[in-house]
């Protein structure tokens, strides 16, 4: 009899044990299906967005999955990729492995000389050095669905020269733009909205404030180019070749604006949008 009595103690025992315990689990707030301070995502990841009223960011070609940021990759930069960003380089290897349908509406030629332009920079996101919110748009003339598969960036930085490549299909859609930034992380780079691509290596301070030349190619076909001069501007605000100026005098950069629209707390410009915020003289 006593042995049953004790066998029975330890059964209750163990019974209230558990159950307290399924108790602090239940009650925690925490859940296994979200991640605590996680950026949310949209379809294409956090770095871009499928909603941009037909303006800027990529779509998942017809039958294949949505790109996502490590789609349009960031890649060879003359730095060594020892010296980079580990995260980049993963982004790299991961590129173009989806999406290699043809939507509708695609380009039936190439990329050719300005079908793609350069129209809006921000060349200092904070003040001093190590500058990693630096960006600058880069929007399509076309009326149709372009492919950047194969698009190479350069821009020097003293002796070196911080690259991009597109190395998978990105299509973009008609008159659609991307941004070129210094990183993905919307932590880093402030947010920015629709399709993001990143120099290669997370280098900072891409974007020289005394002047650079921005290139971008296609199969050592130039597509465009675009030299700024020595800029002074106010921190976190991009300068921007405003939409109803003619294409033609986009080299002249007293046409060029301080951006006056917000994207994100603190910041002026459109990435990813028309520049319609300023005007042309």
């Amino acid at each position: 009899m006593r042995s049953m009595i004790l066998l029975l103690a330890c059964l209750v025992s163990s019974f209230l044990v558990g159950t307290a315990s399924l108790g602090a689990i239940a009650c925690s707030g925490r859940s296994l299906a979200s991640s605590t301070g996680a950026a949310s995502s949209g379809p294409t990841g956090p770095s871009s967005s499928l909603d941009d009223g037909g303006y800027g960011g990529a779509f998942p070609a017809t039958g294949a999955p949505a790109a996502d940021d490590a789609d349009v990759g960031s890649a060879a930069s003359t730095e060594s990729p020892a010296n980079g960003d580990a995260e980049g380089q993963d982004e790299q290897d991961d590129a173009g492995a989806r999406g290699n349908a043809t939507p509708d509406g695609a380009c039936a030629q190439p990329l050719a000389p300005g079908d793609l332009r350069i129209d809006e920079l921000m060349i200092a996101s904070v003040a001093g050095t190590g500058d990693d919110g630096e960006w600058l748009e880069v929007a399509s003339t076309l009326d149709c669905v372009a492919n950047l598969n194969g698009v190479h960036g350069e821009c020097p930085r003293g002796a070196k020269v911080s690259t991009f490549d597109v190395t998978g299909d990105v299509w973009l859609p008609p008159r659609g733009a991307f941004v070129v930034a210094d990183s993905l992380d919307p932590a880093i780079n402030h947010a920015l909205p629709g399709l993001v691509v990143a120099w290669f290596g997370h280098p900072g301070d891409v974007l020289r404030n005394q002047g650079s030349t921005i290139t971008i190619s296609l199969d050592g076909t130039l597509i465009d180019t675009i030299t700024y001069p020595a800029l002074s501007l106010a921190i976190g605000t991009s300068v921007a070749f405003p939409s109803d100026c003619d294409a033609s005098a986009r080299g002249d950069f007293t046409l060029w604006k301080r951006s006056t629209s917000s994207w994100f707390p603190g910041f002026l410009g459109t990435p990813n949008a028309p520049n319609t915020d300023v005007h042309c003289p």
